[in-house]
Order: C-alpha cells, then sequence, then structure tokens
C-alpha cells in the first residue's frame, strides 16, 4: 500500500492505494493541533505503507514535521513531490522550475496521464485559484494565480471597517452586507475561471477545461462554460509519479 497526501493552505487530503486503485482516504482542516498529533489522528491505525508521497504547499516547517512523524512511525522516508524542469510527458514553463507551486506541477502531470496528448487548461479552486495553459505536445504555456473566495472574503473584512466578518449566503442580488460580500467573492471567482480560460482559448486554442479542488462543488454551478470535473486530480498525478498506473 501507497499513502498519498496532499497538504494544501488550508486541509490536508489523503488516500491509500493499492495496485493502482484509490482505496481508503481522508481530509482535515488543519492549524489547530500540532502536525505530529494531525498526523497520528488521520494515519496511526493505518497499516504500514510501503511508501508516502506527499505534495505539499504548506511550507518546509509542515514538511519536516510530517517526515520526523512518518519516520518515526513507519520507519520509512517520506517522499515530496518537487516541481521539475521535465517529467511524466510535461515540460514547465517556469525559469527557475522549482518555484512553480508543486500541487500545479501535480495537477498537470495528472491531466497529461488522463488525456493524452491533448491541450487542456487546469483549474484547481482552493484557497487560491490557479490556472495552467498546457498544450498537447506537453509545453506548459504558463498560468495565473488568483485569490480564492476565502481570502476575498477576508481582504474585505481586513481592509474596511463597515464589513464585518459575517457568514452570509452567495446570492447575485444580495440585499444585506454579508450576502453581497459572499455572492461577489462566489460570482468573481466563477466569472474569473470562465474568463481567463476564455481569454487562454482565444489566444491559443481549443481544450479541454479540467476543474478540481476544494471548493469546486460551490464554483462549479456557476460556471458558464464546460468543464470536466476531476476530484481526484492531485491524487491522479500522485500516483503516476509514484509509478503506480496511467
Amino acid at each position: 500500500m501507497i499513502l498519498l497526501a496532499d497538504v494544501g493552505n488550508s486541509r490536508i487530503k489523503w488516500v491509500s492505494c493499492e495496485q493502482g486503485e484509490f482505496q481508503a482516504r481522508g481530509r482535515a482542516a488543519h492549524g489547530e493541533e500540532s502536525w505530529a498529533e494531525l498526523a497520528a489522528r488521520l494515519w496511526a491505525e493505518l497499516p504500514r505503507p510501503a511508501r508516502v508521497v506527499i505534495v505539499s504547499v504548506a511550507g518546509p516547517k509542515v514538511r519536516a514535521a510530517l517526515a520526523a512523524w512518518i519516520r518515526q512511525t513507519w520507519a520509512i522516508e517520506a517522499e515530496f513531490v518537487v516541481s521539475a524542469a521535465a517529467a511524466c510527458g510535461i515540460r514547465n514553463s517556469y525559469a527557475q522550475p522549482e518555484r512553480m507551486g508543486a500541487d500545479r506541477w501535480v495537477a498537470m502531470i495528472a491531466a497529461r496521464a488522463l488525456l493524452g496528448p491533448e491541450t487542456c487548461y487546469v483549474v484547481d479552486c482552493g484557497t487560491a485559484v490557479t490556472i495552467d495553459a498546457l498544450a498537447a505536445d506537453g509545453r506548459h504555456l504558463g498560468g495565473v494565480i488568483v485569490p480564492g473566495m476565502r481570502l476575498m472574503r477576508e481582504a474585505l473584512y481586513r481592509e474596511t471597517r463597515q464589513i464585518p466578518p459575517e457568514v452570509g449566503d452567495a446570492r447575485l442580488f444580495g440585499q444585506s452586507t454579508r450576502d453581497c460580500v459572499w455572492g461577489g467573492a462566489l460570482y468573481a471567482v466563477a466569472s474569473t475561471i470562465d474568463g481567463i480560460t476564455d481569454r487562454m482559448i482565444a489566444s491559443y486554442g481549443p481544450g479541454v477545461r479540467l476543474l478540481t479542488g476544494g471548493a469546486t462543488a460551490v464554483v462549479l454551478p456557476h460556471l458558464q462554460d464546460k468543464y470536466r470535473l476531476e476530484p481526484d486530480l492531485i491524487f491522479t498525478g500522485l500516483r503516476v509519479i509514484a509509478g503506480e498506473g496511467d
């Protein structure tokens, strides 16, 4: 069994993989407990994996803490994915490839594995929204990063005096400040995804729009273009990197 984990800015998600198939899985928000405590809560009851492959955007201290727990508990070394100049049929457009968020790199590897030599636009909708264009020949054409819904709301709460941090309903025609804030963030993200992928397609050419990320369920009903939903995109990429299929 291989353990695959995606450590994001807000949550950690994981799945076990046996003979190329996803098995047990889980997720949890992080920040309220130490990483060792969180790892124990999520993984202590699992059978010892042969390998642990992790993609993380949470920083070096988090990687060190998870690696220490895995080493102490299972006597194996965690494998952390780092963006590279080229791997698994795709080529990075960054002059310093290692500076690309590893989650974006893994998502594009998954897209290539799922679609083969086909142009695609990979949208990951989470704490931040990333949109990356991948050419049919495997070239990363580039991408954009914009704040996600929570970050948009928090910016308003922090930088204005008249908008308190309240939970609202996301409405197109909000009739209270809290609903206007929640609706504004939702429709801003949805319009951004549609608008940027439209511009990319107009500039480069048609392609499949892949959609993944923790906020997908909220955003998807408000998107106007056609998207292929791939909730396990990151795990698919990790499985490919681990050599476990696709």
